[in-house]
């Protein structure tokens, strides 16, 4: 049998904590090994428990989220991290994203949507509620970015186009050429011509372009 995900819960919000794992206790296949109030104290319990998956907070009283989840991806002390957050606003999924963060969710979104991130970042795919993805949407494409005013992928081949899908997903470079038999190389040759022909500069820019196509379903 499969060894359940290993998830450890940071919030300053004690009822968040308990509403958190009440949610994980429901499954057979997620559980959560520990929690922390702050930064400093996170640090310290991921370092010790080494789980598959942090779900963090953004607002926590002695750093920011995001800093927090830079420091445990830079580090390895987490294979993944969830972001979870009362603020709507589409910067912080986008600084989220461009960090490597693979799962972002709004503490306003069903309890569900926290376990489907779970699974989805674990499965080596990228997840956001449909609150966070309706808010990336809506922005208006950047200027000069002409491409992504267009329906599909006009230029691309292919191949292109499925390696910038799965990046939008969070495939690595080395996964997706696993998956397409291809070398490393390649795919980063495939993913560089792809970004420049679409003006796609940012990993944001290419999850606003995946969100927009209809390209963030399942593979």
């Amino acid at each position: 049998m499969t060894a359940p995900i290993r998830t450890v819960i940071i919030d300053d919000h004690p009822l968040v904590i308990v509403g958190a794992r009440s949610t994980i206790e429901t499954t057979n296949d997620i559980v959560c090994v520990g929690s922390a109030g702050t930064g400093a104290d996170a640090l310290a319990l991921i370092k010790e428990t080494g789980p598959d998956v942090s779900v963090v907070d953004i607002a926590l009283p002695d750093m920011s989220g995001l800093s927090l989840a830079q420091q445990i991806l830079e580090q390895q002390l987490s294979a993944y991290v969830v972001v979870m957050t009362v603020y709507p606003e589409r910067t912080y999924a986008q600084q989220a994203l461009q960090i490597g963060v693979k799962g972002f969710i709004q503490k306003s979104s069903a309890p569900e949507h926290l376990l489907l991130a779970v699974r989805s970042v674990t499965l080596g795919g990228l997840y956001l509620d449909p609150p966070t993805a309706q808010e990336l949407t809506r922005a208006a494409p950047s200027t000069g970015s002409r491409a992504m005013k267009i329906a599909g992928a006009p230029g691309l081949t292919r191949r292109e186009q499925d390696v910038l899908r799965l990046v939008a997903l969070g495939y690595s470079n080395k996964e997706i050429g696993a998956r397409a038999n291809v070398s490393v190389k390649s795919i980063e040759t495939y993913k560089a011509r792809a970004t420049e022909k679409l003006q796609l500069h940012t990993r944001a820019q290419i999850v606003h372009f995946a969100l927009t196509h209809g390209w963030m379903s399942a593979v």
